[in-house]
């Protein structure tokens, strides 16, 4: 009986040890990757990805990042999986897109801006997010030209400008922006813009074999409707 559990604690720590750990870089951003007191990593893009690679019998560990460093950071080697990949990759494969990113201009309310569309965008003071210029095309990077725009990492900031009168629009995901106003200035009323079209983007992996796993794994997700039921804890 001894040599039976013996076998069984040794195995079961070969079990354990076999769990690859994946180094995981998410853009931080709430409510697709952010960190929550007592809770860790969490976000829309950490709970599918955290579901997938764990279902494959991997221990993903999570890494929040400004893009402009998780594409650089990615490309010199230094994560297993990196995800939004807004932008076709140096290195690594590209998984089917899966986040639906509505991005939108936003504005204050009492500022009754018109905004129905890009050209609307022409004289207005902006603020977007980074490699928004590249992202958003070229109607977007030729309108920004005729007007003070600039482009900023920190979404908490390019949202402070806004409600001091410091700007007039600020593009970004609507999800993000809403969910940042209400978790940093609940009082404030935005009016939300839909001038540019949804984008679905999906991660990049680093090994093709993962890549593939990836994918058919996402697939049983969104099958099962448990993909959608992450989408709605953050609506």
């Amino acid at each position: 009986m001894r040599i039976f559990f013996l076998l069984i604690a040794l195995f079961g720590s070969h079990a354990v040890a076999a769990a690859k750990t994946l180094q995981v870089a998410v853009n931080i951003g709430p409510p697709w990757a952010y960190y929550q007191q007592g809770e860790g990593i969490t976000g829309i893009d950490v709970e599918i990805i955290r579901h997938i690679l764990t279902t494959l019998g991997y221990q993903p560990e999570f890494h929040l990042l400004a893009y402009n460093r998780l594409i650089k950071e990615f490309n010199e080697g230094k994560y297993d999986v990196a995800s939004p990949a807004a932008f076709p990759p140096e290195h690594g494969h590209l998984t089917v897109p899966y986040l639906p990113f509505k991005d939108v201009a936003v504005s204050l309310k009492s500022s009754k801006l018109s905004i129905h569309s890009i050209a609307d965008l022409k004289g207005k003071n902006i603020i977007g997010y980074q490699f928004a210029r590249i992202v958003l095309g070229e109607e977007f990077a030729s309108t920004v030209e005729q007007a003070s725009y600039i482009e900023i990492a920190e979404r908490e900031l390019q949202l402070k400008l806004l409600v001091n009168h410091r700007t007039d629009v600020v593009i970004g995901e609507r999800r993000l922006l809403l969910y940042i106003v209400q978790q940093h200035f609940p009082d404030q009323q935005l009016a939300i813009h839909p001038i540019f079209t949804t984008q679905s983007y999906g991660a990049i992996v680093k090994d093709p074999v993962l890549q593939q796993q990836f994918n058919k794994e996402l697939s049983r997700l969104i099958a099962s409707g448990g993909y959608d039921k992450i989408l709605s804890k953050w609506p």
